[in-house]
């Protein structure tokens, strides 16, 4: 009798199986590092029913996660055992690092930039009176470069 039970148990369970959804979100987190937040999640009717919200951003303040939902084989001991009323899944958060660059530009460079055909173009694609801006912006500079070559002062505006 236990012997089958126990037969019963083991097959039911080898059934169950495991699997794993893993989602990311922005450029995701080192899953080789300990999970930032590891926690049973509940799922009620064979799994059908059953919804939890986690904060990811609290957990990641950097944006970069890498979520995985998955059915261990602890948790599907559990579903095979229970699984009509409790069947458990189990999230893993890991958080990526959230390094940025630094990038330091002198005001002459940042002028240069501005003032290429490449930057107008990108203006334009973002919006007409942006474009506008920066044209306007442009002629001035170069009204102003031209008033100090002759006058040796810029304009008073």
């Amino acid at each position: 009798m236990f012997l089958k039970l126990g037969l019963g148990l083991f097959c039911a369970t080898l059934v169950a199986g495991c699997y794993r959804h893993t989602f990311t979100v922005g450029t995701g987190g080192n899953t080789n590092k300990t999970p930032e937040y590891s926690a049973w999640q509940s799922h009620y009717f064979y799994g059908l029913i059953g919804e939890s919200d986690i904060d990811v951003k609290s957990i990641c303040p950097s944006g970069n996660a890498t979520i995985q939902d998955k059915q261990s084989f602890l948790n599907s001991v559990v579903y095979s055992l229970i699984g009509i009323i409790y069947a458990p899944t189990t999230v893993e958060i890991y958080c990526g690092d959230g390094s940025t660059a630094k990038l330091t530009v002198t005001p002459q460079q940042l002028q240069a930039a501005g003032m290429t055909p490449e930057m107008m173009e990108m203006a334009r694609e973002v919006s007409a009176a942006k474009a506008a801006e920066l044209q306007s912006a442009i002629d001035t500079f170069r009204e102003s470069q031209r008033n100090v070559a002759r006058n040796g002062s810029p304009a008073r505006l």
